[in-house]
């Protein structure tokens, strides 16, 4: 069966940003289009925001963020304050709405596929219930049509926050992400486990045969975006992505050299770490500015005196507003803890869109650029989470040649870390003297820095490259189409 004539539809929160689950839905759509030839004009987006692109339709009942979510999440467990039947009625008007535009979306467009992303998490509770509301609808007419795949990326399987729902939110959460559902993708080993024992729990007769044939794993993944295999890697040179020089005022625009100027230093005794990440409790960010000083001390160790600044380049506002003010908090502490030090914390998302813009005179940079910037710096990256439900950053910096300290969160060790990746690590968020002598080895040894930036970038253009999508989606979307599970 071919799938080139399909039109597919898909939904989330947010197409075309910063965060991981839009790095996958584009990356998605590159795979069909390139390797599975689809139209774009047979691809469809149904989001609360996207950034610009052909055939979206927007609607804010879609934002994960809005009062409504708000509301739900401050009142998802058993000590919610809010009286239960409002709840109630707040979620069902809010996801027939939902349903509502998911319908008209479907027959407007003539939608034979549907993928859902991130349904399985309560930040998205209204989009899973009013697709749930939807196909319960149809399947009383006994229509088969559209199709149904949801991409698990999280869920509330997967976080203590959500262990402990309140009774009507029990009512609801069967929709997330929904037995009715014609395929799951999951993102790592673990996540299929979890499934099973949601289809388990609301006593689906189909589990075995379900998980048998429709369910697959389809990793994160990334593609290399400059020609590195054209290098010489045996010069004792920096070997980086080519730079644009709409690039050029990244620094500057950040504060950057004012605050190394403040310190006392310039650019060439300034060691540049990057946090590419999202501003979120789990990423740790505190470990890599723990890591700074620890890394500022090995110079001195030496004899040198470098200015050591940690740039974050993600948004902050997600899962907890005030982790970013915790993290200024840590950092004067720090500072107090250690006023011979020159640590340096910047936070750039004041100048980072998912997209190349200039909005009255003032320039944005694109987030999935900011990696190049760093590299062709000689810095490093720091990605220290507690837990990911892969690793879409990571694979990212790597793939612009930016070496990178790492936690071993769990997901890394099941499904990342066998692939081969030669990157400094500490286990359990603890820093340790060795990922302390491996990172400086890469930031002041040359030779061993290409070695590794190469053998990284070999094992992503190997195993990780964005066919994966393409020959893991293909063979779970026809047998969606042309088998029953019964």
């Amino acid at each position: 069966m071919k799938v080139d004539h399909l039109n597919i539809g898909i939904i989330h929160s947010l197409v075309g940003k910063n965060d991981g689950v839009s790095i996958v839905i584009d990356q998605t759509v590159n795979a069909l289009m390139e390797n599975l030839h689809v139209g774009l004009g047979n691809i469809f987006f149904l989001a609360a925001h996207t950034s610009p692109r052909f055939n979206a339709v927007t609607d804010d009942v879609f934002w994960h963020k809005s009062s409504v979510h708000k509301t739900i999440i401050s009142n998802y467990n058993e000590d919610s304050e809010m009286d239960l039947e409002e709840l109630d009625e707040l979620i069902n008007t809010n996801a027939l709405y939902a349903k509502d535009v998911i319908k008209e979306w479907v027959e407007k467009n003539e939608i034979d596929l549907i993928m859902a992303h991130n349904t399985s998490h309560p930040y998205n509770f209204i989009t899973a219930v009013g697709l749930g509301y939807y196909y319960e609808e149809l399947n009383k007419k006994n229509v088969i049509w559209p199709k149904l795949l949801v991409w698990w990326h999280d869920s509330y399987w997967e976080r203590e926050i959500f262990k402990h729902p309140n009774k009507t939110i029990k009512k609801y959460i069967k929709y997330l992400p929904g037995t009715y559902v014609d395929g799951i993708v999951f993102i790592n080993q673990t996540q299929i486990k979890m499934g099973r024992e949601v289809f388990n729990k609301f006593n689906d007769d189909k589990t075995a045969h379900f998980f048998n044939k429709r369910a697959i794993i389809i990793p994160n993944t990334s593609s290399i975006h400059w020609d590195w295999e054209s290098y010489d890697w045996t010069k004792l040179e920096p070997i980086y992505p080519p730079q644009d020089n709409y690039n050029d005022d990244f620094l500057e625009d950040i504060g950057f050299f004012d605050a190394i100027k403040k310190e006392g230093y310039s650019i060439e005794d300034t060691v540049i770490l990057l946090q590419h990440t999202r501003i979120v409790p789990r990423k740790k960010i505190e470990i890599a500015l723990n890591f700074a000083y620890e890394l500022e001390q090995r110079f001195k160790k030496d004899g040198l005196n470098k200015c050591v600044v940690l740039i974050v380049s993600g948004h902050s506002g997600d899962e907890q507003v005030s982790y970013k003010k915790n993290l200024f908090q840590h950092y004067h502490m720090k500072k107090v803890d250690n006023p011979n030090s020159s640590v340096v914390l910047i936070f750039g998302e004041g100048v980072v869109l998912s997209h190349r813009d200039i909005i009255v005179d003032k320039k944005y940079y694109k987030f999935s650029e900011i990696p190049d910037i760093i590299a062709a710096h000689n810095g490093l990256a720091t990605y220290f989470s507690e837990i990911e439900g892969f690793g879409n950053n990571l694979l990212e910096v790597m793939a612009s040649g930016l070496p990178a300290a790492i936690n071993r969160y769990p997901v890394y060790k099941t499904d990342i870390e066998n692939i081969g990746f030669k990157l400094p690590y500490i286990d359990d968020c603890i820093l340790n003297e060795e990922v302390i002598e491996k990172s400086y080895q890469l930031l002041t040894d040359i030779e061993y820095r290409n070695a590794t930036i190469k053998h990284n970038l070999e094992i992503l253009y190997r195993k990780l490259g964005h066919q994966i999508i393409a020959d893991k989606l293909k063979p779970l979307i026809v047998d969606m189409f042309t088998r029953i599970i019964k």
